[in-house]
């Protein structure tokens, strides 16, 4: 008989502190990546293994061509310019291997490096 009370008023402490935890996060900043901060570090991935073999860029080394953001950018006036020469050309080896949303995640992260 103790066991079971003991073991009901185990459950019912449980219920009333699962009832108490108000966690209402609406109310707090959110902390997630905006979705251009995960599509830049989602475009660093990709970067590292599609197209590091032959460049490198930013922080990244890699291969022998390093991607200058400036060039880019004088290159390249709209992101949608660079997306598509990215998307006809890149990887070199593989042109058009890639799915929309790696090369918008690897646009992205081009693109982001202006500076």
């Amino acid at each position: 008989m103790k066991k079971i009370f003991g073991l009901g008023l185990f459950i019912l402490m449980i219920c009333l502190l699962s009832a108490c935890n108000d966690d209402d996060t609406s109310k707090e900043p959110s902390s997630k990546p905006t979705s251009e901060t995960a599509s830049t570090v989602a475009g660093d991935d990709i970067f590292q293994k599609s197209c590091i073999t032959c460049h490198s860029s930013g922080d990244i080394t890699g291969g022998q061509v390093k991607l200058d953001s400036t060039k880019i950018h004088a290159d390249f006036q709209k992101k949608e310019d660079l997306y598509s020469f990215v998307e006809k050309k890149m990887p070199k080896s593989a042109p058009g291997s890639l799915s929309k949303e790696q090369y918008d995640a690897v646009v992205n992260y081009l693109w982001d490096q202006k500076e």
